[in-house]
């Protein structure tokens, strides 16, 4: 899995929950909701091997997909794009969970 780090106008990959972990620490503060949280808790648990690292990188996509950041190359890896990391901003009507 490729991911965009904050800050940066490059695509990180991230092959591990440690990495994908690292990565969710260095998300910004101001975007840190309900989903942010979910895939924090599910990169630690599998840590800590009370769930599986498979399952932890699912939420982890799911993150990466639900924030906007994750992109499509068209195969079993996914990539995910830095500019839009700090960029995207909730719909229009809809809060951003805190």
């Amino acid at each position: 899995m490729k991911t965009g780090v904050p800050l940066k106008d490059e695509i990180e990959e991230i092959d591990s929950v440690s990495e994908a972990a690292d990565f969710l620490q260095r998300w910004p503060l101001e975007r840190r909701g309900h989903v942010y949280r979910s895939a924090l808790n599910a990169c630690s648990a599998a840590i800590a091997a009370q769930i599986s690292e498979a399952d932890a990188m699912k939420v982890f996509t799911g993150f990466a997909r639900v924030t906007g950041i994750l992109v499509d190359e068209g195969n079993p890896a996914m990539a995910m794009d830095a500019r839009s990391m700090q960029s995207r901003t909730p719909k229009q009507g809809r809060q951003m969970p805190k």
